[in-house]
């Protein structure tokens, strides 16, 4: 007896040994049972008959095919004692089998199979003798854990026997059994790889978007659940540890059936090291998934290389993407912007429109700068723009600053860069082949149709006003790059073919990234040269806005005679574009014409306070009180300039009494309703004394 014991203990140790060391899709089976014979040689039903009841232990080791989920096949060992009448048959078996594996519930299987083998059969008193056997069994399997489950069912064996006197085989044992026992899966914990990536899709990076990325994916990833039952909080995760302060939760599934795919979205939360690169570059990333099954949380994680550009790479697929180049916090950008637009805003409060006077500013500055348009054969827009995915060179700003050069997109992005960070808001222009810019005036269409003499050259979005201006003109001056790009922009929109981008709009998708260049001591014009092409550039340009005007006033003078209206029509023309010694003289004929008329009188008020000559600008401004006594802009007048002389008890009577006649009004000289006489209210309102407003019939037309 001790060989009978020996042989199957050895048996289902080499088998637990083997097992073990296998994949996470075997696992281990113990099936204690308890044997009923069936048939002629049953006791339990013929009691006459050998065999008592008897049991065994069943040794499994089981694999379920990932691909085919339903179907396993197993390794057995086992060990069974039937008792007889006369004596015990011991019956050690060795097989395998296969069979079908059905989850009917997230913890729950149930298999059917089917197996057959050799058996080891002796009786106390006799030798081992060696014979084939087969059998089935049906049982369920219930999870408690990722690494253990319990299992029970039913089966059936039919061990066949040689009857040596016959000659012949026999019916040695046949009965059938049933079972509770337990499953351990090994490994189930660490190294785990039961969720699949059926395939991992990535583009190209591109530092200069990467606060794009944390919305907008750069590629996809695809997950199988190839768990016995279902995940749950599936979490997938992207990270590139070098250029992410920590990985970026993708997206979370609350649950994948089993074999169930799902293809997640790819984002990353970038950092600004990514714009330090200046060459492209591949990076090793990595997608992690985390998971619940069974309730344990579960981690798979596969690493994938991406290809990140370098910051300066772009692709036209998008126009608004350009944006995404124009710092306006860049100090370079600043100093060359502030120090220009502060030159303009210190020389007087000319009437005409603010940004378009900073604009231009800004252009001549670029030009004594010396800056230049270079056309790029390895980047040029024209190509670029005609191939979506043709991987194209900007450059930022400080850069194109630095090389003193650009092609049009890098010009326009300069442009756009320099205006915006002193408040001016900036667009793009599309036409086939060419990009240029435009910038706000900061008025509406009908605002613009009343500063402006002519305003065929701008663009009109919205019920906003823009004016275009063709950057790669920078050497031929702001007015010729203005004209140019008006008519661009005219020719394109006939043809249906122009494209306008506001930046604002643009940065809402493509922010603006945190990239500043070295300024490498850069020299800027001086404030003397940049004055004095500025004023040249705006002679030039009130000189061709108000040509067409001033022909028309003095031909009413020659057909028509002299008269009040017309003197003073016309000296409104010249005050609204700054002309003002002009001006003065137009107001002072019609006032000459008729003493008692106070539009004159109220506008010679307004060309002396622009001028700062608040006294004379006083006098005139109370004759106009006198002759229409509580008129709101009259009484706008005398607050600003009482205010300005320092008469402040005085300002703010006359601001109270325009508050009740007139609030809109009022609204435009706030600063006058402070109660403090200091210092620091002056200089509060030293910059913006509010508008300015030249009137034909002593009504609201604002001119700044």
């Amino acid at each position: 007896m001790k060989r009978s014991y020996l042989i199957p203990a050895i048996l289902l140790l080499g088998m637990a040994a083997a097992t073990a060391q296998i994949s996470e899709d075997f696992a281990i089976h113990i099936r204690p049972s308890a044997d009923i014979p069936i048939g002629s040689n049953s006791a339990v039903l013929h009691g006459d008959a050998a065999y008592l009841l008897g049991g065994g232990i069943q040794l499994s080791g089981q694999y379920i095919f990932p691909s085919l989920p339903f179907l396993y096949v197993e390794a057995n060992g086992r060990f069974g004692l039937h008792p007889s009448q006369a004596q015990t048959l011991t019956l050690t078996s060795v097989g395998g089998g296969l069979g079908s594996d059905l989850r009917v519930m997230d913890r729950l299987s149930l298999q059917v199979g089917i197996d057959t083998g050799l058996t080891f059969g002796a009786y106390e008193s006799g030798d081992w003798a060696l014979n084939p056997y087969a059998g089935g069994r049906a049982g369920a399997v219930w999870d408690l854990s990722s690494g253990f489950a319990v299992t029970g069912g039913a089966g059936y064996a039919y061990h066949i026997g040689y009857d040596e006197a016959n000659n012949r085989f026999t019916d040695l044992y046949q009965g059938v059994n049933a079972w509770i026992g337990g499953v351990i899966r090994f490994n189930p914990d660490s190294g785990r790889q039961k969720l699949k990536t059926e395939g991992i899709s990535t583009t190209p990076i591109f530092p200069v978007f990467y606060s794009y990325y944390e919305q907008n994916p750069f590629g996809t990833v695809t997950i199988k659940n190839t768990e016995k039952g279902s995940i749950q909080n599936v979490e997938v995760f992207f990270d590139i540890n070098e250029y992410m302060e920590q990985p970026m939760l993708c997206q979370t599934i609350e649950k994948l059936v089993r074999n169930e795919s799902a293809q997640v979205d790819l984002k990353a939360l970038f950092n600004g090291n990514i714009l330090n690169l200046t060459e492209s570059t591949k990076i090793s990333g990595q997608v992690i998934v985390e998971y619940s099954y069974l309730g344990k949380r579960f981690t798979t994680t596969i690493p994938h290389t991406v290809r990140v550009l370098d910051r300066n790479s772009m692709t036209w697929d998008d126009d608004r993407k350009a944006a995404s180049f124009v710092t306006p916090r860049d100090p370079t950008v600043l100093v060359f912007s502030k120090n220009t637009a502060g030159l303009i805003r210190d020389m007087g409060q000319n009437p005409l429109n603010l940004n378009f006077r900073i604009a231009m500013g800004v252009f001549e500055a670029l030009r004594l700068y010396g800056m230049n348009y270079v056309i790029d054969p390895q980047s040029s827009y024209v190509e670029a723009s005609q191939d979506e995915l043709f991987l194209d060179y900007l450059q930022f700003p400080s850069q194109s600053l630095i090389y003193r050069a650009g092609d049009c997109d890098d010009l326009s992005i300069l442009f756009a860069a320099l205006l915006e960070s002193v408040s001016i808001e900036t667009a793009f222009v599309t036409v086939p082949g060419h990009i240029f810019m435009a910038f706000s005036l900061g008025l509406s269409e009908e605002e613009a149709k009343r500063e402006f003499a002519n305003t065929a050259d701008f663009i009109f979005i919205d019920g906003r006003a823009w004016a275009p201006v063709e950057i790669t003109l920078i050497q031929d001056g702001f007015i010729k790059a203005y004209k140019t790009g008006a008519k661009q922009w005219r020719d394109a929109s006939e043809q249906e073919v122009a494209g306008f981008y506001a930046i604002h709009d643009a940065w809402d998708t493509f922010e603006p990234v945190g990239f500043s260049g070295s300024s490498l001591s850069l020299l800027f014009p001086s404030p003397e040269n940049i004055i004095e092409r500025y004023s040249s550039a705006l002679n030039a340009f009130v000189s061709e806005q108000i040509e067409e005007r001033v022909d028309y006033y003095k031909d009413r003078l020659r057909q028509k005679g002299e008269s009040v209206s017309t003197y003073n029509s016309f000296g409104i023309l010249y005050a609204r574009y700054g002309i003002f010694d002009q001006a003065e003289e137009m107001f002072v004929k019609a006032n000459r014409l008729n003493s008692k008329d106070p539009k004159p009188m109220f506008n010679l008020g307004n060309i002396y306070f622009l001028q700062k000559e608040y006294v004379k600008a006083l006098s005139w401004y109370k004759k106009a009180e006198s002759a229409v006594p509580d008129n709101p802009l009259v009484l706008a007048g005398l607050a600003r300039t009482q205010f300005e002389l320092e008469e402040y008890e005085a300002a703010r009577n006359a601001y109270a009494k325009l508050a009740l006649l007139s609030p809109d009004i009022a609204a435009n000289y706030a600063y006058l309703s402070s109660t403090k006489s200091s210092i620091v209210v002056r200089a509060a309102s030293a910059q913006d004394k509010g508008k300015t407003f030249f009137s034909d019939s002593l009504e609201a037309e604002e001119t700044e």
